[in-house]
C-alpha cells in the first residue's frame, strides 16, 4: 500500500485536507443577515455546509484511493476526481470570503491556508506517480512478450 511514492502523496492529501478542519483558511469579520460577527475563521467546519461536505469528499476519496493500487486505471480515475473536488473547495472557500465576510473590515487569509492551496499540488504528484507505475507496466509487459 504505501510502498508506491502516490499512496505516500494521497496519505499526505488526506492530512492537509484534515488539517483544515483545525486551522483557519481566512479571519475576519462574518455576516450573517445584516449582524456582523467580529473575528470568525473560515475553515473546513466554519460556518459553511459545503465547505464541510467538500472537505470531507476529498479526505474521503484520497485514502480511498490509497488501497486501490492493484487497479491503476481505477486509481488514476479516482485521484482526478479528487483534484477537481479539491480545486472546487478552493473556489468554494473564495465564494464564502467575497458571500458571507466583509472584505473590506481588515480581514486576511491565513497563512495555514496553504494547506488547503497545497491539496491539488500534492494530488497532481500522486497523478505523475501513478502515471509512471502505469508506463513502467506497459514496458515491463512489452519485455516479456
Amino acid at each position: 500500500m504505501i510502498q508506491r511514492i502516490q499512496s505516500l502523496w494521497l496519505f499526505v492529501a488526506a492530512i492537509l485536507a484534515v488539517l483544515s478542519f483545525k486551522f483557519p483558511f481566512y479571519v475576519g469579520t462574518w455576516l450573517n443577515g445584516t449582524t456582523q460577527h467580529a473575528q470568525i475563521s473560515l475553515n473546513g467546519h466554519n460556518p459553511s455546509i459545503p465547505v464541510l461536505i467538500t472537505t470531507v469528499v476529498t479526505i474521503v476519496l484520497s485514502l480511498v484511493t490509497i488501497f486501490l493500487y492493484k487497479n491503476r486505471k481505477q486509481q488514476l480515475w479516482l485521484v482526478v476526481l479528487n483534484l477537481v473536488v479539491s480545486l472546487v473547495l478552493i473556489y468554494l472557500y473564495y465564494y464564502e470570503i467575497h458571500t458571507f465576510f466583509v472584505t473590506n473590515s481588515g480581514g486576511t487569509i491565513a497563512i495555514t491556508a496553504v494547506f488547503v492551496i497545497a491539496i491539488p499540488i500534492v494530488l497532481i504528484l500522486a497523478i505523475r506517480g501513478i502515471n509512471r507505475d502505469i508506463k513502467l507496466l506497459k514496458n515491463a509487459d512489452r519485455l516479456r512478450s
